[in-house]
């Protein structure tokens, strides 16, 4: 809509148009992103370092990401991967395959579906960040959250604006409107780990249970995932694009940010 002018700024999910942006959807792969701000950071690393053709046809404002998606249960909890087999878990794209790689069974459908699925029982969970148990309320028809951030995965969102209509600003506007980008990328990196902080304490109110992964379990629950990785690269460097330098790029950064050496301009200076 927004590159052919129907609107004349747009604001969505890349998943939803599975196969447009095969270069940013790594943002979606379960690597291991630690939080919100980091992974928002590095999407948009990613498209300033990258450049990624999927995304010319616009003006990028600026991309984000929610904090690491985590797997929720009803009734049974989940400590180690067996654990998971035959368990219904909502989920999609990536997740799905992320799903299939730990053992339990991917059932997809839209988001808006998801509380009352798990209040009659037709799945026994969903993949979501910590937001949602308040956000949709999720917290309020589960049990339990299985904190794994081995496999933590990010959600990618874009804010987007039509190339012509852009191009029709004055300069003085342009550089006015780079300087909101700049700011609204760091904050809203911010709010989706201060919504996780929110979902947290409501799941927890709720009488539910967060459980932590023993790191010798999520070093197994990584290693189960690396296929869905491995497709990933091998799908972006089937289409002539640089998949496995912007894994190695991930990776690096989030070893960064796992020594506590993560540095951005897209994230508050200390």
């Amino acid at each position: 809509g927004t590159v052919e002018g129907i609107s004349d700024i747009g604001f969505s999910i890349l998943q939803y148009t599975r196969g447009r942006f095969p270069v940013m959807d790594v943002i979606n792969l379960p690597m291991g992103y630690p939080s919100g701000t980091v992974a928002t950071a590095i999407i948009n690393e990613i498209n300033e370092k990258f450049q990624p053709k999927e995304l010319s046809d616009t003006k990028v404002m600026y991309l984000h990401s929610h904090g690491p998606g985590t797997i929720h249960t009803k009734d049974k909890a989940v400590y180690k991967m067996v654990d998971l087999k035959g368990l219904k878990i909502r989920s999609h794209g990536p997740t799905a395959e992320m799903l299939k790689c730990l053992g339990g069974t991917p059932v997809a459908f839209p988001m808006p579906e998801l509380y009352q699925a798990l209040q009659k029982g037709v799945v026994n969970g969903g993949v979501y960040p910590m937001e949602a148990n308040k956000g949709w309320r999720l917290g309020e028809v589960t049990d339990y959250a299985i904190s794994c951030n081995s496999i933590g995965y990010g959600l990618g969102f874009f804010v987007v604006m039509n190339k012509d209509k852009w191009e029709k600003l004055p300069d003085d506007v342009k550089k006015t409107i780079e300087e909101i980008n700049q700011e609204w990328v760091i904050k809203h990196g911010e709010a989706w780990d201060s919504s996780d902080l929110i979902g947290i304490q409501f799941f927890l109110d709720k009488g539910n249970t967060v459980i932590g992964i023993d790191p010798n379990e999520a070093a197994r629950w990584k290693k189960a995932v690396q296929p869905v990785m491995d497709q990933y690269e091998k799908e972006v460097k089937g289409k002539g694009l640089p998949g496995g330098k912007v894994l190695n790029y991930v990776q690096k950064r989030l070893k960064d940010a796992e020594k506590g050496k993560f540095k951005s301009k897209y994230i508050a200076a200390d």
